[in-house]
């Protein structure tokens, strides 16, 4: 009988998870698997990840939650021959958008029985923090920096951040070196992108692949204020690349110093602000369930 392990984030999204455990359960029976849950609680969740499979030995680890739990059992799962599965729980649910995985939590189960395992890259950023989706530096991890010191969540809540960030947007001068060049320039965001598109389905890196050996640096020139609503029809096409205000360069390592501390964030996560940043591809990968066809 086939093993699963099911991490579960019981916060993501604001929502309870009981209904959505009970669907899982019942499906987890129908199918003659053995399913056991574990719920994330913020403190030591790597580790006790690591215990149950030395113990359990699950064929399948699922992350049921946001890009923060799929961030989690990534992580866990680097270099194993495991394979991950992907339940979108959470309010960002950027890799499984960007892997095609339903939110339609009984067609994210039919991909856990009929997907394919294909390999996902890893990025390490500064030697500590792992993505496996998007990070970056400025202008988004700033908006993100602005929506969780809010008092107000939901759509209402992300366009006043938003708003505040585009009247206040960040600015600096970045020192890049990647392994085929080097330069200087001013600039409002750096993107370390190992997908395509963010949760809210900008498209950012349109030629990206996850699982092509390399990241892009996608980074955004300081434009003028009125053209911010044509940058955002170029991102919701998937031209983003088109603009003269974007330069994206493919990369396997990158350096990258600011000239003034800039908020970072991390698969969604902010880790806190930095001016020199460092993003290496990581020669281990996950394997991750997608939709047949994919």
């Amino acid at each position: 009988m086939e093993k699963i392990l099911f991490v579960i984030n019981p916060i993501s999204g604001g929502n309870e998870k009981e209904d959505c455990k009970a669907t899982v359960e019942k499906w987890w029976q129908q199918h003659q698997l053995n399913g056991q849950w574990m719920e994330t609680t913020g403190e030591g969740d790597l580790e006790r990840i690591n215990t149950l499979i030395q113990e359990e030995k699950p064929e399948t680890v699922v992350a049921c939650g946001g890009d923060g739990t799929v961030n989690l059992v990534a992580r866990a799962l680097l270099g194993t021959p495991i394979n991950m599965g992907i339940l979108p729980l959470g309010s960002a649910n950027g890799l499984a958008t960007e892997l095609r995985i339903p939110e339609n939590v009984d067609e994210a189960l039919d991909v856990l029985l009929h997907g394919q395992p294909l390999p996902l890259d890893g990025l390490l950023i500064n030697g500590d923090h792992h993505a496996f989706h998007l990070a970056d530096v400025g202008y988004n991890a700033r908006l993100v920096q602005e929506f969780e010191s809010g008092d107000q969540r939901g759509q209402l809540g992300y366009a006043r951040s938003f708003l505040r960030v585009a009247r206040n947007r960040p600015l600096a001068k970045f020192k890049i070196k990647t392994g085929e060049q080097a330069f200087s320039r001013r600039g409002v965001m750096a993107t370390f992108a190992n997908a395509r598109r963010y949760g809210t389905g900008a498209i950012v890196n349109p030629d990206g692949r996850t699982d092509d050996g390399q990241f892009e640096l996608c980074l955004f020139l300081p434009w003028p204020r009125w053209y911010l609503v044509w940058m955002s029809v170029l991102f919701f096409i998937g031209q983003i690349d088109k603009s003269r205000y974007v330069k994206i360069i493919p990369c396997r390592t990158l350096q990258l110093e600011a000239d003034r501390p800039m908020p970072l964030q991390v698969d969604g996560e902010l880790v806190g602000e930095a001016r020199s940043i460092s993003v290496e591809v990581l020669k281990d990968k996950v394997q991750v369930l997608r939709p047949a066809g994919d």
